[in-house]
């Protein structure tokens, strides 16, 4: 240690500070040069964080400026200055959010996403309360420019993973996107993007937003299933949209293993849920029953097998024999055909046709009865009624009888029609009713 008097000279006698105080006087010559380099290394990041800051600043200013009402109500329409807009907001999000991850790297899924909050409110994005968000219509929900929250999560048995959702608000609901990054040594890497742009109306966006990530299976591989309903101001029945994804060669064009769209009814307390497994995935839903109005609804289930880069339906199809019945109607012949066990296809197939959808545009059915039958162990089976009738405008055709009669059986866990027959089958006694409508996800 180096010891100086009040004349500055070395108390220890050991010569170091002339040496040091020389040294220093030499250096100074490059003072000015030096400062200057260091103070730009310095400030550098900091001043492309405020361009950053300032721009998405505006962009903000200038969503929340566009009127988003229509005589006084929200509009679905998106102006196409907030098609331009949204998708630079959403960039200027995934900048502060990636600039924040790689600050942390190391920080816990609850400390970063309060660092997100935090860095995002100092560029003037604050997330609405709690009490915002809950509001059905609330002072800033039904404009652009808002954002209701951020969502951090690591996946499951995924270390190096970290999954990011924001979600905007938009007329009638929000506009969620998926930021999935992968840490490599302390950085954070962008490798998977899930947004919707440059819609002209609000159903583009990606409302009620999930996402599930599978585990890894025996080779390391795995899948992101991607689920979210279309906003809309007015019906519970809207769409529900799902996708099973795999990171592609870069982040835009990620590779698309199943995209599939079915209606959801939305008057229930949890519309539709996601599991996931290293071979697969399911997607239960409240949707409508078809073949019986006044049921109204029943629990749709779409149960998948993933194999490498190919996706197969398989069951359970439905948790009800009506309900498979139903399902069964709206598939097209190709997949029906796979749950037949009859010896005459042929003569299902015509039914299949004839209660189809289009096949059904003139008339009206309903369940009669839906009546378990005693078999085997091993073999579960019902006898379904199912009344025909004509619409108000249109008779029942005349080829057609009153009521069919179908069979169907259940082993290993799948349905199967076996026959339909326009006279009742004997051996099956009983009139049960069928369950009505199920609106609570099992």
């Amino acid at each position: 240690m180096i010891f100086l008097s009040e004349n500055g000279k070395d108390t220890c006698g050991g010569g170091l500070v002339p040496s040091f105080i020389a040294f220093w006087n030499k250096s100074m010559n490059f003072t000015p040069r030096l400062l200057s380099l260091l103070t730009f290394l310095i400030l550098w990041p900091f001043t492309i964080l405020q361009a950053q800051t300032d721009k998405l600043h505006a962009v903000v200013e200038q969503l929340r400026a566009i009127d988003t009402r229509v005589k006084g109500y929200p509009s679905g329409d998106v102006p196409p200055t907030a098609q331009k807009l949204l998708p630079q907001f959403k960039s200027g999000l995934r900048e502060i959010i990636v600039q924040t991850l790689n600050s942390h790297s190391s920080s816990s899924p609850e400390i970063l996403h309060d660092l997100i909050l935090t860095d995002l409110k100092k560029a003037g994005i604050e997330a609405l309360s709690l009490v915002q968000r809950d509001g059905y219509y609330t002072a800033d929900g039904d404009d652009f420019g808002y954002l209701y929250d951020v969502t951090v999560r690591q996946p499951e048995r995924h270390p190096d993973l970290m999954a990011v959702v924001t979600n905007l608000t938009i007329p009638c609901g929000s506009d969620a996107s998926l930021y999935l990054y992968r840490r490599t040594g302390a950085t954070w890497q962008l490798i998977l993007v899930t947004e919707s742009n440059g819609y002209a109306d609000i159903s583009g966006a990606q409302g009620s937003f999930q996402f599930t990530i599978s585990p890894p299976d025996d080779e390391g591989n795995w899948f992101v299933v991607v689920a979210d309903v279309n906003p809309w101001c007015s019906s519970n029945w809207q769409q529900l949209r799902y996708k099973a994804l795999r990171p592609g060669d870069d982040v835009n064009h990620s590779v698309v293993l199943l995209d599939e769209h079915s209606s959801i009814y939305l008057g229930t307390d949890q519309p539709y849920r996601l599991r996931v497994n290293p071979r697969g995935f399911e997607i239960r839903s409240v949707g409508s029953q078809g073949l019986d109005d006044s049921i109204l609804t029943r629990v749709h289930v779409q149960k998948y097998e993933v194999n490498g880069n190919h996706v197969t339906r398989i069951p359970p199809l439905a948790l009800a024999p009506e309900d498979f019945l139903d399902e069964w109607i709206e598939m097209k012949w190709e997949s029906a055909s796979t749950w037949v066990s009859s010896s005459d296809a042929a003569k299902l197939q015509y039914w299949h046709g004839r209660l189809s959808k289009d096949g059904r545009e003139k008339l009206d059915t309903e369940f009669d009865f839906v009546q378990p039958c005693k078999t085997a162990e091993n073999v579960a089976k019902w006898q379904i009624g199912l009344q025909l009738e004509g619409t108000g405008e249109h008779d029942l055709p005349r080829d057609l009888p009153d009521e069919l009669f179908f069979t169907v059986s259940k082993r290993d866990g799948a349905f199967y029609v076996e026959n339909v027959a326009k006279d009742r089958p004997p051996g099956c006694p009983g009139n049960a009713l069928p369950r009505g409508a199920r609106d609570a996800l099992p």
